[in-house]
C-alpha cells in the first residue's frame, strides 16, 4: 500500500475533511489517466462541498474543464 493510500485511510478514520480534500486532490494530480484523475477530483469536490471548503470552486472548475461537471 502506498503512503498516499495509508494517509487517505487515516484521514477517513479520523473524519479529517481538510486532509481528505488535500489527499484526494493530490491523488488526482498524480493519476496516470484522466478517468482516475476525475474519480479522485470528484471525491475531493464532494468532501469540499460537505465541509464548506473554499477549494470546492477550484475543484469544480477542474471537473468542468474535463467535461465531468456542468
Amino acid at each position: 500500500m502506498s503512503d498516499l493510500d495509508t494517509a487517505m485511510i487515516a484521514a477517513h478514520e479520523q473524519q479529517d475533511s481538510a486532509a481528505l480534500i488535500r489527499l484526494y486532490t493530490r491523488a488526482a494530480d498524480e493519476a496516470n489517466a484522466l478517468d482516475a484523475a476525475c474519480f479522485y477530483l470528484t471525491h475531493a469536490y464532494v468532501f469540499a462541498l460537505e465541509a464548506g471548503a473554499p477549494e470546492a470552486a477550484t475543484l469544480r472548475s477542474r471537473l468542468i474543464a474535463h467535461g465531468r461537471e456542468e
